[in-house]
Order: structure tokens, then C-alpha cells, then sequence
């Protein structure tokens, strides 16, 4: 009876994590550590037919418009349905800059250059029309619990960043927002594809709350999506009036 109950318990251990795993899927990068980017846009249906991707980005504030400069490092014609694929140069590299407290880097010589998930831009006819994200929403939501976005950086050399960051942001009228950023990367030379993660957002009339997660954990969910010109950024209007989240952590700036 010993032998048959335990026999059943195992059973019962591997059903539940067969499902447990079928929940959450791991896939592959959709980046080559060679720096080819490939994949389906799924919402594309011949509203854009090219893409450029730009690394390095510096973000210019006009009024509540962002608009991102940076060096063109790829472009690649969109299909009908959505499929490209992009071969990108060696961005220009730099090492890792001040590093916060309650965050390891476990090689700090290491030399970096990155693909941001708002540098790459979507086009049709040679017009910009938007942008291109690899993302798990439709609609880009960064401070929504869940939300998941993909950038990707490009290394010289192995390396990993564990820990936790914290951002203290005051607005002009007071309003504070606290960023905490949770890091579980590992590095491998060349590229790689990173995934943050929204874990937890709240908000109040004077402060607000966000937690994140930079990993390599690429899930199923994450979909190359189009988001429109009208669509490409996220601002919050409430009781503080409008403010426009950008996360990057001290990995991005």
C-alpha cells in the first residue's frame, strides 16, 4: 500500500508541474548573439513595409512627445504578414557607468551597447509611422501589473547583474515616483535579449509605485507588435495631470 501510494504522489507531482510549465513557456531569443533579429509582426496586415533599428538613443522632450535620436544600426523590409528580418552593426560601446547600491555587476569593465525597446521605428513609403515593440500588450502599458517588453544589448564579454535598484523621481509639483528595479541577468558575448517585466504598480493623489524585473526569461507571450504613432507612448492622466513613464534602469542611461 506504501509502495502504490507513493507511486501516486509522484505522479500527482509530475502532473502538476507539467502544467505548472505549460502555463508559463520558455522560448528562444529572437536575437542571434551574431546580431540577426527576426520574427512576425503580428498586427503589421501592410500598415508598414520596412523597419529601422537604432541604438544608443538620446530622448528629446517636445512638450509631450519624446522623440528618439540615435545611430541607425539596421533596416529591414516588412512582408505582407509581417515578417522580417534585421542584421544589426556593432553598436558603439561603453563601459558599464556608476553602478547603484544594492546592485552587482560582476564584471565592470565589460564594454555595452543596446537596442532599447523604443529604438526601433516602423515605416511605410518612407514615412515614420511608429514603433515596433516586442511586447505581451497591445497597447503599450508600462505601469499595468504583467506587462512585459523586450530590449536588447549587445556585450563584449560574458558577464552578470544581480540585485535590486531603486529610483526616487520628484516632479515639479511634488509627486514622487519610486522605481524599483529587480536584475537577474546573465550576459553572453555578443547579443542578447532582455526582458522587463511589470511585477507590481500602485498609485496614490501624491506618490506612485512600480516594481520591475530585467531578465533573460523570454515567454511565449512576447509578440512583435506595432503600435502607431498615436499608440507608441504611454502617459498617465490622473489626478497629478499627465506624465509619461520611460523606464530604463542604470543599465540604459
Amino acid at each position: 500500500m506504501k509502495t502504490a501510494f507513493r507511486i501516486i504522489v509522484i505522479v500527482l507531482l509530475v502532473i502538476f508541474y507539467s502544467c505548472k510549465k505549460d502555463d508559463v513557456t520558455i522560448v528562444d531569443s529572437s536575437i542571434s548573439s551574431e546580431g540577426v533579429i527576426s520574427g512576425i509582426i503580428v498586427n503589421a496586415s501592410n500598415r508598414i513595409d520596412s523597419i529601422e533599428v537604432h541604438a544608443d538613443s538620446i530622448g528629446l522632450q517636445l512638450g509631450y512627445n519624446v522623440v528618439f535620436a540615435g545611430k541607425k544600426i539596421g533596416k529591414s523590409t516588412v512582408s505582407s504578414d509581417g515578417n522580417f528580418s534585421v542584421a544589426l552593426t556593432t553598436p558603439i560601446l561603453s563601459k558599464i557607468g556608476a553602478i547603484p547600491n544594492g546592485v552587482i555587476v560582476s564584471d565592470t569593465a565589460a564594454m555595452t551597447g543596446y537596442v532599447h525597446y523604443f529604438n526601433i521605428y516602423a515605416h511605410k513609403g518612407g514615412i515614420y509611422t511608429g514603433k515596433i515593440y516586442k511586447s505581451n500588450e497591445p497597447s503599450y502599458t508600462n505601469f499595468k501589473a504583467g506587462w512585459s517588453v523586450s530590449s536588447f544589448k549587445y556585450s563584449d564579454r560574458p558577464f552578470t547583474v544581480k540585485g535590486t535598484e531603486v529610483q526616487y523621481n520628484t516632479q515639479r509639483d511634488g509627486y514622487i515616483e519610486i522605481i524599483k528595479i529587480n536584475y537577474n541577468l546573465t550576459f553572453k558575448k555578443g547579443w542578447n535579449e532582455l526582458v522587463l517585466k511589470t511585477d507590481s504598480y500602485s498609485e496614490t493623489a501624491t506618490t506612485s509605485t512600480t516594481v520591475e524585473t530585467y531578465s533573460n526569461i523570454v515567454i511565449s507571450d512576447l509578440q512583435w507588435r506595432y503600435y502607431p504613432n498615436n499608440n507608441a507612448l504611454t502617459v498617465r492622466a490622473k489626478t497629478q495631470g499627465v506624465r509619461c513613464l520611460a523606464r530604463k534602469g542604470f543599465l540604459f542611461k
